[in-house]
């Protein structure tokens, strides 16, 4: 007569969950660093094509769009920058509909498309009309910097120490604050703009360069 199965003991059982449980925990945090990574390299992306896109407008035209060079840094979550963004960038309105007459003489005069915006990097906030360019973890705040006098360096704008980066990053980013940055744009967004008490988004240091 063959053997009945043994059944688990409520001991054994708290043991095998227990020991589930320590693998979940041990797991999570790598799981979630690696999502983390990713999401990362994805805006660096993102923000390297930004730069690219507005060296190829540079090319194009001569100049960037009048709007970035105003300031020594701007950011897109202000006022109508996004929008503005993307009718230079895109050549064409934030709900993809062609460029008026007026908004291609401003900002586009011939209608070409240097970066092309995904339903995941333009955004239209709820209960508003306006669009927002975001990155990767739905962070609105993306600062660009741009070379205005056409000398090889972005002299301005760019990240310090009152920007809450790690010192050590910072020497690497920005090795000579004297000279600027050798770029013709710079694009990046900061970990601390999530800590605002009205933040609805997660952030990360990235930077295009």
């Amino acid at each position: 007569m063959k053997n009945a199965k043994r059944a688990f003991t409520l001991v054994e059982l708290m043991i095998v969950i227990s020991i589930i449980g320590i693998l979940v925990g041990l797991l999570t945090p790598m799981i979630s660093s690696a999502q983390k990574n990713a999401t990362k390299t994805t805006c660096k992306t993102f923000f390297t094509n930004i730069a690219t896109a507005l060296e190829q407008y540079r090319s194009e035209y001569g100049y960037f769009p009048t709007f970035l060079t105003g300031r020594d840094r701007i950011n897109l979550d202000d006022g109508s920058y996004s929008e503005n963004f993307v009718k230079a960038i895109s050549g064409r309105d934030t709900d993809g509909s062609p460029l008026s007459t007026s908004d291609r003489r401003e900002f586009n005069r011939r209608g070409k498309m240097f970066l092309e915006f995904t339903a995941q990097n333009l955004v239209q906030k709820k209960n508003s009309s306006q669009w927002r360019v975001v990155d990767s973890f739905g962070n609105p705040n993306i600062y660009i910097c741009v070379d205005g006098d056409n000398d090889g360096f972005i002299k301005q704008g760019f990240p310090t120490a009152t920007d809450g980066i790690n010192p050590t990053e910072l020497k690497e980013l920005v090795p000579n604050p004297q000279t600027g940055i050798r770029a013709k744009a710079i694009v990046f967004t900061l970990k601390k703009d999530s800590k605002k008490a009205s933040a609805d988004y997660a952030s990360e240091d990235v930077f295009s360069w």
